[in-house]
């Protein structure tokens, strides 16, 4: 790559705030994807072969594969030779060129009749004698001399007359040099059906072909220009067939112009597709730059998660090739109804709207609904009718997407793009059809029919496919987060049995986390899975965790080295945990941010105690991060650090739990702003720390003590009445 192409690119991709270690990586997935999408616009699974013999029954009906147009230059050719031959020579006349024929075979006849005189009946003339008879032109071979001695005056007179005839008929003609010798075969041919002997014809034939001259000069040059001139007038022959038109029968035999035409769309076909493969591989380059930008500037996380962008190409290669494969399917077996029927856009756009977002997946949509136009070679109904039916799939998901049952929320929004698929269809019909007479109810029923179909083939296919991508991606999808929800899953039935003071502080701090995200509009139900499952990590040595000591504490046997290694490690168990218990990478993603960078500041003092004053590595004693990326992994920081210094406070007053929060999300502030990576604002802090304070101050709200033998309280300190409140703390 040259460095101006290699500098843009790079431009392009810090644009795109890809980090520099992804890079690589992400030009690579790229290159695949956007390789496969040309593969599919390109590939053909229907070849088409002239393999056919002139002369001999075609074996089978061929079609044309698709619409095409071509110069037929054989006929072009038989065209323009046609109307070079219409336009005759340029000719110039010669002055008197029948005269000097004439005279010519004048003083043969004179010179001829002295010697026929002077030898008349002799079998062989004197020697010499021809020569001294006819000195210059002599129009007869001495053969043809002989033979005209045995003549009779009377035939001898005849001949003389004939030849004379004959010379005035054929000098009116234009005599060239090209025309010359064809003039003197037709003399041969004419006279030899004169009445007479054959030695009168020969030598009639004889004496008039050698008489003959050229009377006129051709004009090559000016010939050749009008010529040429008059071929150029000449429209080409250009011959075109339509997309399934039939060229050559089952059983017909192949003429001479059947095989031109199958040879040439053939030849047509494999010459088209080096442009084919340009054309589509500048489309694809263009609709992924559209695309890319789009992600940019409206959702800018996709690209930094590689699960959700390797999402977005899997179902664009799938859409696009499950299209090529229908449509393809319905054009060879003529049924186009199947094409309709098994056409995959709207399941896809369902997909994109559950595993994504709505406007991501309307935005692919429509640059898919392009696409499938190219993969349907220009069938406006295949592509039109996927386009709207995938709209109607993601607006139906939109509205209903909030109530609780998905399945059934899917399968009803594959009836809308059923019913859409119908309306579609049937209003292209009607453009179609010339008139309401036309209009074939048979045809209508079916083809509505399969629009139909297609809507709840959509909602079948997504609700069986939905698993298997949720898992294959690693997606943390409103399904599969809601079945994470359930305080029975596996992993944190082994939290509460093996680690119960961190599954109580997890489930804590997933309702904290819950509460601040809807406050903020932030993921809500993701924030709250990702405070269930942030501490996994600790199920590894949960002893060495205060929430779950009960008899002293183990870091008291340990350095503060390795102190800090253990906590750090927590980290790293909970994604080989979370792996192994195929938890979504966005989850994950919780588990390895919800600690950012932050310093483990006890053990980092109890070390510079212990050092007696020698430096210690701060970077030993804080986490690997990365720091928050997102608003739920900044709030599950929050809510961790929040519920677990929330337990050292000695009474849980609405001041006391307002004051605790405030230093919390000071002190994230002071070390190394672990919050600046997370997209949260001053005003979302300020909601999430009252969010805090209101839900803490309600777990930890005031009881009524019961009285009597029941009571909690030192004996005296209450009056026994039902109604008695604790004492109130000093705000101070």
């Amino acid at each position: 790559m040259t460095d101006p192409a290699a500098k843009n690119l790079s431009t392009f991709l810090d644009w795109l705030e890809i980090p520099a270690k992804r890079q690589r990586a992400f030009l690579a997935q790229l290159g695949v994807f956007a390789g496969l999408m040309v593969f599919i616009l390109i590939i053909e699974f229907s070849g088409f072969s002239a393999d056919v013999e002139e002369g001999k029954e075609s074996p089978k009906t061929i079609l044309c594969p698709r619409t095409i147009s071509f110069l037929d230059e054989k006929k072009t050719m038989e065209l323009r030779r046609i109307e070079e031959e219409k336009i005759d020579p340029v000719i110039t006349h010669f002055e008197n060129a029948e005269g000097d024929m004439l005279a010519k075979l004048d003083r043969f006849f004179e010179e001829a009749s002295l010697f026929y005189q002077a030898h008349q009946g002799q079998s062989e003339p004197p020697e010499g004698a021809i020569a001294s008879y006819f000195p210059a032109d002599r129009l007869l071979e001495p053969e043809g001399m002989r033979s005209l001695l045995a003549m009779t005056p009377q035939e001898f007179e005849r001949m003389k007359r004939s030849a004379r005839q004959i010379l005035r008929n054929y000098s009116q003609e234009v005599i060239t040099t090209r025309t010359l010798e064809t003039l003197r075969g037709k003399v041969t041919q004419n006279t030899m059906a004169l009445p007479g002997s054959l030695a009168f014809k020969q030598g009639t034939a004889e004496i008039v072909k050698n008489a003959l001259s050229i009377n006129a000069i051709e004009d090559e040059k000016q010939t050749r220009q009008l010529r040429e001139a008059a071929s150029r007038a000449v429209a080409p022959v250009m011959r075109s067939f339509s997309k399934g038109q039939k060229i050559l029968e089952k059983g017909v035999i192949v003429t001479a112009d059947d095989l031109y035409v199958l040879r040439t769309i053939e030849s047509q076909i494999h010459k088209n597709r080096v442009l084919a493969l340009a054309g589509n591989i500048l489309l694809a380059a263009l609709v992924v730059v559209i695309s890319l930008a789009y992600l940019r500037l409206t959702r800018s996380q996709i690209l930094k998660e590689p699960e959700q962008f390797r999402l977005i190409g899997g179902l664009w290669i799938a859409a696009l090739l499950l299209g090529k494969v229908v449509f393809s399917f319905g054009d060879a077996y003529d049924q186009p109804s199947l094409a309709l029927l098994l056409t995959p856009l709207p399941s896809v756009g369902i997909l994109m709207a559950i595993l994504l977002d709505f406007q991501v997946a309307m935005f692919n949509q429509l640059l898919l609904g392009v696409l499938m136009f190219l993969v349907a070679q220009a069938n406006a109904r295949y592509a039109i009718v996927s386009l709207l039916g995938g709209v109607i799939g993601i607006l139906a998901w939109r509205s209903s997407a909030k109530e609780s049952n998905m399945r059934s929320t899917v399968g009803w929004s594959g009836v809308k793009v059923g019913i859409g698929n119908s309306v579609a269809l049937l209003g292209l019909l009607m453009l179609d059809a010339e008139s309401f007479s036309f209009m074939r109810i048979r045809e209508i029923a079916e083809v509505v029919a399969c629009g139909f179909g297609n809507g709840i083939l959509s909602g079948v296919f997504t609700n069986g496919a939905l698993p298997y991508i949720e898992s294959f991606f690693s997606l943390a999808t409103s399904s599969r987060l809601l079945e994470l929800a359930d305080l029975s899953q596996p992993l944190i039935k082994r939290l509460a049995e093996e680690a119960p003071g961190t599954y109580q502080h997890s489930v804590m701090v997933g309702n904290l986390s819950e509460a601040a995200a809807n406050e903020i509009n932030a993921d809500a139900l993701l924030a709250k899975i990702g405070g269930y499952f942030h501490d996994i990590g600790k199920l590894k040595r949960p002893a060495y965790f205060a929430e779950n000591q009960t008899t002293g504490n183990r870091h008291d046997q340990v350095t503060p080295y390795m102190s800090s290694l253990i906590l750090v490690g927590h980290i790293r168990d909970g994604l080989d945990l979370g792996r192994e218990y195929g938890l979504p990478e966005r989850v994950l993603s919780l588990i390895t941010q919800h600690h950012g960078t932050t310093l483990i500041s006890y053990f980092y003092e109890q070390a510079k105690t212990d050092t007696e004053g020698e430096k210690v590595n701060e970077e030993r004693f804080r986490y690997p991060g990365p720091k928050p990326q997102t608003k739920e992994a900044a709030i599950i920081m929050l809510a961790d650090a929040v519920e677990a210094a929330s337990r050292t406070l000695p009474q849980h007053t609405h001041s006391r739990i307002e004051g605790l929060v405030e230093k919390i999300v000071e002190n994230k502030f002071s070390d190394e702003n672990q919050l600046d990576e997370s997209d949260l604002t001053l005003k979302d802090i300020e909601r999430i720390q009252q969010t805090f304070v209101r839900v803490l101050t309600s777990m930890y709200h005031g009881r009524i003590d019961y009285p009597g033998k029941l009571s909690n309280q030192p004996k005296g300190a209450s009056d026994g009445s039902a109604h008695q409140q604790p004492p109130k703390e000093d705000p101070a």
